[in-house]
Parts: structure tokens; C-alpha cells; sequence
């Protein structure tokens, strides 16, 4: 069943609650955009598909708050709640689950779906660093120690939360520039 959770730009993003999420988190500050891969094919329904075994009855210990793939995005956590995505980087994060691999490369994040994956998770990504003042900037493994604010891979907080046991994702391919470049919009020159 699904439910209405955030509205983007005048555009309703369903919510299918995920099973396992929590605690509250109401006021916390976000200091971090989590960009995860959902190892799960490129394609129309993606998005859909890991959100319903998000909330189905043999859900893994896991969640996102989004789901996204190039034909939809489907909320699983509502923004103040806790989503169980990265340790270290809950509780402070907005997780981001595209649909693809950790293991494309840049030419297969180049292709036309994955330009759309991408496309439609700046806009959400922009509109998340509107309501939260996250700045616009990749963050090293030491800047994430650290505490500094922006985004980040999940290997990134495998990397520095983890002692580099955990997950890879988004990959060594991922078009962090190019993505960073989408989620700050077109440029005007004065």
C-alpha cells in the first residue's frame, strides 16, 4: 500500500514504509546526503520493487529514505525518522538508494538510464539541501570523521565509521562531479 510522503515540486512521492526504521528524530539537525547503489538492475519498477522488500514481511535490517530509479523515486522512511542504511551515518543522514551497482563503470553511469537515475536524484538531492542547508560538496573520509557537512558515499562511512568493513557502494565509477554538478543546477554568468 502506498502513502503519500514528501511532495516535490508540486509532485507527490509515494511512501511505502519501510519495516525496519527508527527511532524518531524530530529537529535533529542533517548534516550528510548518504548515496548508496541498491545492486539491483536498471531499470522501470527498480525503485518500487527494493522499497516493497523494504517493507515486506521478510525485510532485511535495513532501509533508505528514498528509493529511486529514472521513472520514479518512492520515499521508505520518513526524513525524521532514522533510516537503518550506514552505521555511523544514520542518525545524521538522508540515504539515497539509485538503482544499479556499485561495480559500473563511469561509461555505464553515463548511459541513458542512469543519466535519468541520476537526474531525478539531484532534483530530490537539491531540494534536500535547500530544507537543510547541506552543502553541495563530497566529503573526504576524514572530513565525514570529522564531522564536517555535505555528501557522501556509503563506502565513505564504511571507511571512516567501520574500519573499512561494511559496503562499497556507490562504486569507484560514480560520476560524483558530474552528480554534484546536477544538484546545484544550471549556473548563470552576471
Amino acid at each position: 500500500m502506498s502513502l503519500v510522503g514528501l511532495v516535490l515540486q508540486g509532485t507527490e512521492i509515494p511512501l511505502i514504509q519501510a519495516k525496519n526504521a527508527g527511532p524518531p528524530r524530530p529537529g535533529q539537525a542533517i548534516d550528510w546526503i548518504v548515496i548508496h547503489t541498491m545492486e539491483a538492475p536498471e531499470k522501470p519498477g527498480t525503485a518500487r520493487a527494493v522499497a516493497e522488500w523494504f517493507a515486506g514481511p521478510n525485510a532485511p535490517e535495513a532501509s533508505a529514505h528514498f528509493c529511486i530509479d529514472a521513472a520514479e523515486v518512492i520515499q521508505c522512511v520518513p526524513e525524521d525518522v532514522v533510516a537503518w542504511a550506514a552505521p555511523g551515518a544514520n542518525r545524521r543522514g538522508i540515504h539515497l538508494e539509485h538503482a544499479g551497482y556499485a561495480g559500473q563503470s563511469p561509461a555505464a553511469w553515463d548511459d541513458e538510464y542512469s543519466r535519468g537515475v541520476l537526474a531525478r536524484s539531484a532534483e530530490l538531492a537539491a531540494d534536500i539541501c535547500r530544507r537543510y542547508a547541506v552543502p553541495i560538496v563530497r566529503l573526504t573520509v576524514a572530513e565525514l570523521r570529522a564531522g564536517k557537512r555535505g555528501f557522501c558515499g556509503h563506502v565513505d562511512v564504511t571507511n571512516a565509521f567501520n574500519d573499512g568493513h561494511g559496503h562499497t557502494d556507490p562504486g569507484a565509477g560514480f560520476p560524483w562531479d558530474r552528480y554534484l554538478g546536477l544538484v546545484r543546477g544550471p549556473t548563470t554568468i552576471a
